[in-house]
């Protein structure tokens, strides 16, 4: 009985353990990861809001994020999430947002949101593919952004940073964490039964870091982060994110149908 009465607390004091450390570790970012990404790779950080007009009225999103990967001249192109896209542009439209760029509630300005949003460039949905519920957009601008480069692979328990602009918080947010997959594993959502496969990771997103990119410490987009799993209080477990193998084999059937 005492034998009984010990492991018990033993184990107590181990579960106790796990929980304090982490209470304190969980969501704790690493200060150098976040600022190299500052000094180096924000300014690819993209926010784009659907602008729907139907029935005589005008409708606009809390926006998503996207990274740009690709420059021609002044044309700049938009890795992103296709869920929460509108593929029809005959009645949405989707302006493109530079990091440095306010919205309409951050900008504080006296006038519509129809007058507001129409100075920034108006994208272009250039090609999209549920299975990867991935969407290339572009844009045109005089403004200079980083472009950062698609990794060639990613490694389980690599130290990675999500960068997007979730709705709850700040925008250019910065989250660091690490791949907690060793393989990649379904999305688990109705909508993406013929989805691929995704990687899961421990750098916080929420709604509207959709389409943000998941980095190394090389500055390398190693996934595009496509949502989250939350517990019962309705807190951040695990991202997911398209790993970077597929991003590649997107980008490759993209320039194969065009």
């Amino acid at each position: 009985m005492k034998r009984k009465y010990i492991s018990a607390i033993i184990c107590a004091a181990v579960i106790s353990g796990v929980i304090v450390y982490a209470v304190f570790s969980f969501g704790r970012n690493d200060l150098e990861f976040v600022e190299a990404i500052n000094n180096n790779a924000i300014s690819a950080n993209i926010l784009l809001i659907n602008i729907t007009e139907e029935s005589g009225s005008t409708s606009f999103s809390t926006g998503q994020s996207g990274v740009i990967f690709k420059k021609d001249t002044e044309k700049y192109y938009v890795l992103t999430a296709l869920h929460g896209l509108e593929p029809d542009q005959n009645k949405t439209k989707i302006v493109a947002l530079g990091y440095d760029q306010p919205t309409y509630n951050e900008a504080g300005v006296n006038m519509g949101l129809k007058v507001y949003y129409s100075q920034f460039p108006e994208a272009l949905l250039e090609y999209y593919n549920a299975a990867y519920d991935l969407a290339v957009i572009s844009f045109y601008s005089k403004n200079e952004y980083a472009v950062l480069s698609i990794a060639s692979g990613i490694k389980y328990n690599e130290p990675v940073a999500a960068i997007g602009n979730p709705h709850e918080g700040n925008r250019n947010s910065i989250t660091t964490g690490k791949i907690t997959s060793k393989n990649p594993v379904p999305f688990g959502d109705t909508a993406g039964v013929n989805q691929h496969h995704v990687i899961e990771h421990s750098a916080k997103t929420s709604q509207g870091s959709s389409g943000g990119a998941l980095l190394n410490k090389d500055m390398e987009v190693v996934g595009i982060v496509l949502g989250a799993s939350e517990n019962i209080f309705h807190k951040f477990v695990k991202g997911k994110a398209m790993p970077c193998d597929r991003i590649l084999e997107f980008l490759s059937i993209m320039d194969m149908e065009q």
